[in-house]
């Protein structure tokens, strides 16, 4: 099957010959689609989790009236590849939690967009999609709030904040998902989880004049990765038969990223979200760790590259990369004993805005022996610029990847 840079390159000419043709000044009605049957249900399941009203993005998809303005810009997004904002490569990995548009979707908001954008019987006009707060996954096991409204005044564009919020287990769980409730839509960006049994995080809260606390300069928190990252339109992850361990009386921390459009740009927000957290209630859960591999400090040339070796058997289930640095891709394979390469992830434009676990849509059995390597191609004159990490890692090293695996193999082959 053609990759999507494929699709991507061959739909841009045949908008670009539809145009040719079309006179000046006018788009005349050549779609064979049109919004009310064959739009909607595409930007509703695919963009409407942020094109809504109110929503983290700018307009909302959700009615022709929001949507044909914007026509000229929609089809830029998706020739470039840029939405939905899902940067892995199709067919080099497969995910369970991926979010492209296929080829076919693809096609039909390319011609839609730039045939006349037709709306269609207007008989069948679909109803306004209705935003609830129910949770996705069901009632969760444990409901935690921010105590009070975090404030984002009006001055302020973009913010990262920290909320401990103690868990209050008297005994030790296993988290077998996690689901994310936002308080401001218009403005949280993306939010990651954190378990501490440390007690840095409550230090650092307590510290802080503030509700919650700012990034920490000393990088004493985070000082792992985090057990669930949520960005608006990607359902939660469910492991029914593993999980990350929840200690006794271990505290919950939240880190919110806050960001304004040019919508909102000027205007205060208050936010108060609210974390779901699914317990397992299973004896034989495996316990779900997390390992960091982060690339040489030094830079040289315009490739990155660098390796892990596995020296006991695992399974892995997923990737959380960290890029810091302006690349044009990046790619992550496994590399067996007897030399068989296993292709794991390749990252279109990695960006570090939109925070992404890749779970794997089949854990991956590596055998001891076994070696993961990263490559990376830079663009030219591409800088390091560190940001603080959300994996507990040195933002000393451009690019950082938490590979979150169980012992043994866990596949039954």
């Amino acid at each position: 099957m053609p990759s999507r840079k494929v699709w991507g390159f061959l739909l841009a000419i045949g908008v670009v010959l539809t145009l040719a043709i079309s006179p000046s000044g006018h788009t005349p009605i050549s779609s064979r689609w049109n919004y009310n049957e064959h739009l909607f249900p595409i930007f509703h399941d695919q963009c409407g989790s942020c094109h809504n009203d109110g929503g983290i993005a700018p307009m909302s998809l959700l009615t022709y009236q929001d949507a044909f303005p914007w026509t000229q810009s929609i089809r830029e997004e998706i020739l470039g590849l840029r939405m939905p904002p899902w940067q892995a490569e199709d067919g080099f990995g497969r995910f369970q939690n991926g979010h492209a548009l296929s080829a076919v979707q693809m096609d039909m908001i390319l011609e839609w967009s730039s045939g006349g954008y037709p709306l269609g019987p207007r008989d069948q006009i679909p109803p306004v999609p209705e935003i609830t707060d129910e949770w996705l996954l069901g009632e969760p096991s444990v409901t935690l709030r921010m105590p009070e409204a975090f404030t984002i005044d009006a001055n302020t564009d973009t913010t990262v904040r920290y909320f401990a919020l103690p868990a209050e287990t008297t005994e030790d769980r296993v988290i077998k998902a996690v689901d994310f409730h936002p308080g401001a839509r218009s403005v949280v960006r993306s939010a990651s989880v954190f378990i501490d049994a440390s007690g840095a995080a409550q230090l650092l809260d307590d510290a802080d004049p503030g509700q919650g606390f700012g990034e920490d300069p000393t990088h004493a928190f985070p000082n792992a990765p985090p057990v669930a990252v949520w960005i608006p339109g990607q359902t939660p992850i469910v492991t029914e038969d593993m999980g990350f361990t929840l200690p006794s009386a271990a505290t919950i921390v939240v880190r919110v990223q806050y960001k304004k459009t040019w919508i909102t740009q000027g205007q205060e927000f208050s936010d108060q979200s609210s974390l779901g957290l699914y317990f397992s209630d299973r004896d034989d859960v495996v316990e779900i760790n997390s390992l960091l591999v982060n690339s040489p400090p030094t830079i040289s040339g315009r490739e990155i590259t660098f390796t892990h070796d596995i020296d006991a058997d695992i399974t892995l289930l997923g990737l959380l990369p960290e890029v810091d640095i302006d690349s044009s891709e990046m790619q992550v394979e496994a590399v067996t004993p007897d030399g068989t390469r296993v292709p794991m992830l390749w990252l279109r434009e990695p960006d570090s805005g939109w925070v992404t676990r890749f779970w794997f849509a089949s854990p991956v059995a590596l055998a001891a022996g076994s070696q993961l390597e990263f490559k990376a191609l830079l663009k030219p004159a591409a800088e390091h610029v560190p940001s603080a990490s959300i994996l507990g890692s040195d933002p000393a090293h451009p690019i950082r990847v938490s590979i979150d695996y169980v012992a043994g193999n866990q596949t039954g082959n």
